[in-house]
């Protein structure tokens, strides 16, 4: 049986059996936005001093550690809007046992589901389902046309459309499984259209994991997963791309009051989009990611990530580490955000020495006075760039990050090379309408380099 009919069979087997054909939030999940504005919408703060956004929004003990954060009840939207989150095993359903919750959302019959009286534990069954239409001029994706050339005269239109369906067993305190399921297809515009290595996957496991708590505050997770970090710059799970990117390994998951922390060890699962996909263990990113939120105004993260890549020239290799610390809050109506890192290792390939670094800055001010609420952010980002002849290596490694939320949109510019003074503005001008509008300027770092692309077009990233 081809990987493209089984998962088929299988997703019209299970919405046939569980109804998540209906439309509705179960369906729509945590979209691409839902990510882009996360940063910025969670610290506009409303006259009286609350958070609007805060019970929304996903923090990193809830992704990794998969506890809820509670927040103050008030008067707003059905929880049921903002369940599902930048990944799908952090989902938060506590809001069914809330014995003061009146709303019913589609969905919602199908979370909790005891099993065997509840003597087997609760399962929670879900997906989603995406179209999104592409029309792309000069982006170098069509038939006849130089892929590495960029901004050439190519015109493309083409429509992107995935399925996800998860089951999350919960069998005991101590003993977790999710299981979560991905179907990507794309069109090819009349057979004009050069697919990205992002657009296709006919069926694989996006997620497929076992938790097992240790103790009261930790848990150790092994399998296929997704990696969520921060302010996704650096290691993502990619929803801009239509497959999502996937590891495989195992993770130590702490969480004690302000301190939450993971340190992992994983293989990069590249997609083999006709053929069940496999982890490349020749691309290794293991580390130790954790989090402050003991402060009043601000929280802090600190990290490590390793990277190694064995999959270069014969004989050589690339090993990078990277030392990154990120703080972000606010005083009053004043916001910052700062994230740096100084990154190091080897090129074994060139024969070189790796050192780089890349830094974020930004200063932001509520306008609580301006139509919309507006907040708006200045800041400047910088990652380092160029290749000496002799010396070491300079060009900064973006690693796996969101790229597609930062420098531009387009997906143009990578975190290297570059520098940009950029200005945001986000404002909510009615109840379900919000604004936003990001100017960035770029300058290369390093004139007598290029400055690399992100998906496909010159020195592409980590895809």
């Amino acid at each position: 049986m081809s990987k493209d009919l089984c998962l088929f069979l299988c997703a019209t087997l299970l919405a046939a059996l569980t109804g998540v054909q209906a439309v509705g939030q179960e369906l729509l999940g945590q979209d691409f936005y839902d990510s882009l504005q996360a940063d910025f919408l969670s610290l506009a703060a409303t006259e009286d001093n609350t958070t609007p956004t805060e019970a929304e929004q996903v923090s990193f003990a809830q992704v990794a550690y998969g506890k809820a954060v509670k927040a103050k009840k008030k008067k707003g939207p059905s929880p049921a809007v903002k369940s599902h989150k930048g990944v799908f095993y952090a989902n938060d359903f506590s809001y069914l046992s809330d014995p003061a919750n009146q709303g019913i959302a589609l969905g919602d019959a199908l979370k909790q589901l005891p099993l065997d009286g509840g003597n087997l534990g609760t399962l929670d069954i879900g997906g989603q389902f995406r179209l999104r239409y592409h029309g792309e001029d000069s982006f170098g994706r069509e038939v006849g046309i130089t892929p590495d050339e960029r901004f050439n005269g190519s015109d493309t239109d083409f429509l992107l459309s995935r399925l996800r369906l998860y089951a999350n067993w919960q069998a005991s305190e101590r003993v977790r499984v999710y299981v979560e399921g991905i179907h990507a297809e794309v069109s090819d515009d009349g057979g004009t259209y050069i697919p990205r290595g992002i657009d296709r996957n006919r069926g694989d496991f996006l997620n497929a994991f076992v938790d097992v708590q240790v103790t009261e505050n930790s848990k150790i997770r092994f399998g296929r997963q997704e990696l969520l970090f921060g302010s996704q710059r650096l290691v993502s799970p990619l929803d801009w791309g239509n497959t999502r990117r996937r590891f495989e390994g195992g993770r130590w998951l702490y969480n004690n009051g302000p301190w939450a922390s993971d340190t992992f060890w994983t293989a990069f699962v590249p997609v083999d989009f006709d053929d069940f996909d496999e982890a490349d263990y020749n691309q290794r990113l293991y580390g130790n990611y954790t989090t402050y939120q003991g402060f009043e105004n601000f929280g802090v993260d600190f990290y490590y990530l390793g990277f190694e890549n064995q999959n270069l020239v014969p004989g050589g290799d690339l090993s990078l580490h990277t030392l990154g610390l990120r703080i972000n809050g606010g005083i009053d109506d004043w916001l910052f955000e700062f994230e740096g890192a100084p990154q190091f290792g080897r090129q074994s390939g060139l024969g070189q020495d790796h050192s780089a670094g890349f830094a974020t800055v930004g200063v932001g001010r509520k306008a609580k006075r301006l139509p919309g609420g507006a907040t708006i952010w200045f800041y400047y980002d910088y990652a380092s760039g160029g290749v000496e002849p002799t010396g070491d290596f300079n060009q900064n490694n973006q690693l796996f990050p969101l790229a597609h939320k930062y420098l531009g949109f387009i997906d143009a510019v990578q975190r290297s090379n570059i520098e940009s003074p950029n200005v945001l503005l986000t404002l909510k001008p009615a109840p379900k309408l919000d604004l936003l509008f990001w100017y960035y300027h770029f300058i290369a770092n390093d004139g007598a380099a290029p400055v690399p692309a992100v998906g496909g077009n010159t020195a592409t990233a980590n895809n």
